[in-house]
This record gives C-alpha cells, sequence and structure tokens, in this order.
C-alpha cells in the first residue's frame, strides 16, 4: 500500500526540467571564459610551456633590451646547452637597444626560461611560448617537395637613399604580384641595402605570372642595382613530419 502511494505520488509530481539550448550555451560559454582565464594567469604559463614541450613542439623565444655587448652569441650557446635546437633566429640592433628571436625545436621551455635570465642578467623582455604549428613549421620555409620553391627568389637590392624609396620600391613590386617576405632593410653609406626573400605571382591567383628579365629591367630604371635575384633552393623536410601532417 504505501509502495503504491509514493507511486502516485511520484507520478503528479512534473519531471525535473532539462536544461534548455540557451542555457547549454550559456554554460559553455561560461566554462570556456573560466579555463581561458585560468590559463592566461601568469602561474600557469610555465605550465603552458612544459605541456609544449612535452609534447615535441617547437618553442618560440623572444627577448630584448638595453644592448649591453655580445648578447647573441651568449643566448644562442644558452640555448644549446639545455638540448634544444636552434632552427632559424633573427637579431636586431637599433637605437642602442636589442631584440632577438629564437626558433627552437626539441626544447624544454622551462630551462630555456632559466637559463637566458641567468645569462643575460640585463634582459628586459623575455617570453618562451609555443610556436604555430602549421605546415611551413614542420615542411621548413622552403621545403623540396613545396609546389611553392619555384616562385621564390633571394633578393639583394641597393638603391640610392631618397625619402620614401623603400616604400616606392616594396608598392611598385606589390603592383606587380611580387610580395617581399623577411625582409630586411640596412643604411650603407649613401644607398640602402634591402634583402630578403620574394615570392613571385604563381599565375594561379589575382595576378599573372611575370617576366622576370622585364621586372629587374624596370627595377634598374628605378634605380634599383639588383645586386642577387636567384631562385631559391628547396630543402628536404625534416625526418618525421610527413608523419605528423598526416596525424
Amino acid at each position: 500500500r504505501e509502495a503504491r502511494r509514493d507511486l502516485s505520488q511520484s507520478a503528479g509530481r512534473a519531471p525535473a526540467s532539462t536544461p534548455g539550448p540557451k542555457m547549454l550555451r550559456h554554460l559553455v560559454r561560461k566554462t570556456a571564459g573560466a579555463l581561458t582565464s585560468a590559463a592566461s594567469t601568469p602561474g600557469f604559463a610555465p605550465y603552458r610551456q612544459m605541456s609544449a614541450a612535452a609534447a615535441g613542439g617547437q618553442v618560440l623565444v623572444h627577448m630584448g633590451g638595453v644592448d649591453s655587448g655580445e648578447i647573441f652569441s651568449v643566448a644562442h650557446k644558452a640555448i644549446c646547452k639545455t638540448g634544444g635546437e636552434v632552427k632559424e633566429s633573427r637579431s636586431v640592433r637599433l637605437g642602442g637597444r636589442y631584440s632577438q628571436m629564437f626558433l627552437v625545436s626539441n626544447a624544454d621551455a622551462q630551462k630555456i626560461n632559466d637559463v637566458i635570465k641567468k645569462v643575460c642578467p640585463l634582459i628586459e623582455h623575455l617570453s618562451v611560448v609555443p610556436a604555430r604549428q602549421t605546415t611551413k613549421d614542420l615542411k621548413g620555409p622552403y621545403c623540396a617537395t613545396s609546389p611553392l620553391v619555384p616562385f621564390v627568389r633571394a633578393v639583394h637590392m641597393e638603391l640610392p637613399w631618397k625619402s620614401g624609396i623603400v616604400d616606392e620600391i616594396t608598392e611598385f613590386l606589390n603592383v606587380n604580384g611580387v610580395t617581399m617576405t623577411d625582409i630586411n632593410e640596412y643604411r650603407a653609406g649613401k644607398d640602402v641595402v634591402l634583402e630578403g626573400f620574394a615570392h613571385l605571382p604563381t599565375g594561379l591567383a589575382e595576378f599573372p605570372q611575370v617576366n622576370e628579365s622585364d621586372l629587374l629591367l624596370k627595377l634598374e630604371k628605378l634605380g634599383v642595382k639588383v645586386v642577387q635575384f636567384t631562385k631559391v633552393k628547396g630543402q628536404d623536410p625534416p625526418p618525421g613530419a610527413t608523419a605528423q601532417m598526416a596525424a
């Protein structure tokens, strides 16, 4: 009799309500926000770095401060002593300050962070973060198997300095569908030196393929001395890159 009473009472109650779509979206947003907030706190940084290193990914080291001697070789040597391999680097000195970047594989991010602070005590900025893992990163910037390699040129140009000359030349190249990447600009006496890589249009997008002889002739008419405009030789991808991309 008691069991029947309980069943009849429970049958008369309304069933527990389930969250609707709006409520579910709200809960998901709150949870994602809480996780993002926690991951962005300074105390969480070492765990982000260590997780990236544990996954076998590359890290990007960025450091800077007041120029105080041969910092590049000191930092490079310190990174290598941690077991990391410097794949690429950039070093710039301007106005009494320096900025350096290292792309490091096989990295222990926390060790790199600690050792650079030790060997470069005057450093003002240091970040060691996971590098983006793109196809370009895995295969190398100019992999031999990339269909874009035939359209890449190593460039060295010298031009008489005048106000706005660099903007004028790079705009001329852009109008002709040529994109300059990894560009470095130097002052050498009365001249400006531009070095970098030029990506010619493939003819598959909005720009048709360019006639290189005509392009170089037009540059010379603009007063540009083209010291180098040569094809880039593709590099073989590192071992395991194909398997990583397939995964």
